[in-house]
Parts: C-alpha cells; sequence; structure tokens
C-alpha cells in the first residue's frame, strides 16, 4: 500500500515538472528570450 502511495506521488511530481517545463518554454519562444518576469513566473514571485 504504501509503495503504490509513493508510486503515485512520485509520478504526480515528474508530471508536475514536465507541465511547469513546457509552460516555461511556451514562455520562453512567445517572449524570444530569458527576462525578468520569466524568472519569477519559475521562482513564483510576483
Amino acid at each position: 500500500m504504501l509503495k503504490t502511495i509513493l508510486f503515485i506521488v512520485r509520478l504526480a511530481i515528474v508530471f508536475a515538472g514536465i507541465v511547469l517545463f513546457g509552460r516555461a518554454v511556451q514562455y520562453l519562444i512567445l517572449n524570444g528570450g530569458f527576462s525578468g518576469s520569466f524568472y519569477d513566473m519559475i521562482f513564483f514571485r510576483s
């Protein structure tokens, strides 16, 4: 049971990482380069 829970949690973390990475790449493509707002989005500063 515990192994199953750990597996699901790990899967969720990986999935969230992929989604965030995809959003970051999309943001970079749309803005054409690194900027302060890009770092703000990564580190959730507003």
